[in-house]
């Protein structure tokens, strides 16, 4: 296994879940959590004081029972998406909440007053309770709610975040709701196809998903950021793909040769050769490119994925109605795939 995927959170690591976040332990930690800060800190700060004043602010009951397996973190970002969210709706999050001990998810409803009256007391309340929160990240949250809400802005989970670890989890919830949307676009534009089309689209869309997934693998996972800049990785990969099935579709994507295909398919194989012949600098791990953890053994595989999404995008784009794209489109994939491959080779 690829040390990237130790270092990732098993609440992240849930592969096409339509959304994989950290939930807080139900088991109550310190007030305020001050578990994770690894560093000393005073009675007499203002977060500290912020937080004792509201220590009894304990949640109201909620008289609605939260559906089995309920994940409130998913329920709060769904429904905080939509057009207009009924009060119900929003009392089942918040039972969901409650029933999951999910102090991220009420201290956002509270301090947005999102189905409840807005409080910003009782969002410290729970912003205090939080797990996994670095000492800069308490403080600032802190002080962030204590100014009350802000016109035009929303508050937000991630709006304070210092840490790696929590800046996974952001990535993750912002991956997630951009997801979202990509499928909803892709979906509208695909419906109007021919069968034909729509079925070519199917596989390319399976094949895109393998190799998004593949790309976290060649990013480094050194750094308690590593876990975020893998799902930021992957994030631009179903990107790209969706504009250029976009793009496809819509007959715009730009113009290329054969000449051109030829040229950076040749850019293509030089840069992969390069990266699989750079040694590895760690003498017990001796797969890897440099002294990054990237194995040759990651590079092999996802570009083998690639190499059939690349074939699936030109099968797709040879059945559209719009003419066939098949060279257009594999230049394009090309140079995203060199400029992948050419941040890699820094390693050498």
């Amino acid at each position: 296994m690829h040390a990237l995927v130790r270092k990732i959170p098993a609440c992240l690591l849930a592969a096409g879940a339509a959304l994989a976040v950290c939930q807080p332990a139900p088991a109550a930690g310190p007030y305020p959590n001050t578990s994770n800060f690894g560093v000393p800190f005073s009675q007499d700060e203002d977060w500290y004081r912020q937080c004792m004043r509201v220590e009894r602010l304990q949640p109201p009951p909620s008289a609605m029972k939260a559906p089995a397996g309920c994940k409130a973190r998913e329920l709060y970002y769904r429904k905080r998406g939509q057009a207009q969210t009924s009060p119900a709706e929003w009392e089942l999050v918040r039972a969901c909440a409650l029933e999951n001990h999910d102090d991220a998810v009420l201290m956002m409803m509270y301090a947005n007053g999102d189905g409840v009256a807005q409080d910003s007391d009782r969002a410290i309340h729970h912003a205090c309770t939080l797990d996994f929160v670095a000492k800069a990240e308490m403080e600032g949250r802190i002080a962030h709610l204590a100014k009350g809400p802000q016109p035009g802005k929303r508050f937000d989970l991630c709006d304070d975040v210092t840490s790696g670890s929590m800046g996974a989890v952001c990535a993750d919830l912002h991956e997630t709701q951009d997801r979202r949307v990509r499928e909803a676009r892709l979906d509208r534009a695909v419906r109007a196809l021919p069968a034909a089309s729509r079925e070519a689209f199917a596989i390319l869309c399976r094949a895109a998903a393998r190799y998004a997934e593949a790309g976290a693998e060649e990013v480094d996972a050194h750094g308690t950021a590593a876990a975020g800049f893998a799902i930021q990785r992957q994030a631009r990969l179903r990107e790209e793909f969706m504009q250029a099935a976009l793009d496809a579709i819509g007959g715009k994507l730009p113009s290329a040769s054969a000449a051109d295909a030829t040229a950076r398919d040749g850019e293509l194989n030089q840069v992969y050769r390069e990266v699989m012949a750079i040694p590895s600098t760690q003498p017990d791990w001796p797969d890897r490119i440099g002294d990054s953890t990237i194995g040759h053994a990651d590079v092999r595989k996802t570009e083998r994925l690639w190499l059939a999404y690349r074939d699936a995008f030109a099968a797709f784009a040879a059945s559209l109605p719009s003419g066939d794209e098949r060279t257009a489109v594999t230049t394009l994939l090309t140079v995203q795939r060199v400029d992948l491959l050419q941040k890699i080779a820094r390693w050498r």
